[in-house]
C-alpha cells in the first residue's frame, strides 16, 4: 500500500501576514494609493501562484484550473498598474506610485529576461522617481521594488517564464 503525500499549494494555505502590510498614512490615502495597496497583494498572489506552478511537486497537475487562475492573477496586475498610472493624481505622493505602477506594468508586460532586468535596471537608475516623505507609500514603493526583483529573478531563473 502507498501512502501518498499530501502537499498544499501556499497560496491554499492559511495566510499569515498580517491583514495590511502596506499602510499608507491617513493623510495621503487617495483612490490612487488605495489602488496601489490592491495591486501590491495582487502581485504577492500571483508571484505565489507562479512560484507553486514552478514547482512540479508542489501542486497537483491533475487540477485543473491552476494555471489559468494564475494567468487570471497576472491580468487582474495588468489592469490595477493601469488604472494607476492613467488616473489623475491628486498629491504629490500619487506621481511616484503611479512611476511604479507603469514600471511594473510594463515589467508584467515583458516577455524575455532582458527585458525584465532592463525594467529592474530603470527603476534602480531613477530610484529618486519612487520616492516620496510620506513613511506609508515610502513602505509600499519599497515593497513593490522588492515585487519588481523577485519578478526579475524568477524571469532570470526560469527563462521560459512570462507572467502574462
Amino acid at each position: 500500500m502507498t501512502i501518498a503525500s499530501v502537499i498544499t499549494r501556499s497560496s491554499a494555505a492559511k495566510d499569515l501576514r498580517p491583514a495590511s502590510l502596506c499602510r499608507i498614512s491617513e493623510e495621503c490615502t487617495t483612490p490612487i494609493s488605495r489602488t496601489f495597496t490592491v495591486l501590491i497583494e495582487a502581485v504577492d498572489a500571483a508571484i505565489e501562484m507562479d512560484r507553486d506552478l514552478s514547482h512540479s511537486m508542489s501542486w497537483d497537475p491533475g487540477s485543473s484550473g491552476f494555471a489559468e487562475a494564475a494567468e487570471n492573477q497576472w491580468q487582474d496586475c495588468l489592469r490595477l498598474a493601469s488604472d494607476i498610472f492613467s488616473a489623475p493624481a491628486s498629491s504629490a505622493s500619487d506621481q511616484p506610485l503611479q512611476r511604479m505602477g507603469m514600471l511594473m506594468h510594463f515589467l508584467i508586460e515583458a516577455t524575455t529576461p532582458d527585458e525584465a532586468l532592463h525594467f529592474q535596471h530603470l527603476m534602480y537608475k531613477h530610484r529618486d522617481l519612487f520616492t516620496t516623505d510620506d513613511p506609508g507609500v515610502r513602505e509600499a514603493l519599497n515593497r513593490a521594488a522588492r515585487q519588481v526583483d523577485a519578478v526579475v529573478e524568477m524571469a532570470v531563473t526560469a527563462p521560459d517564464f512570462a507572467p502574462v
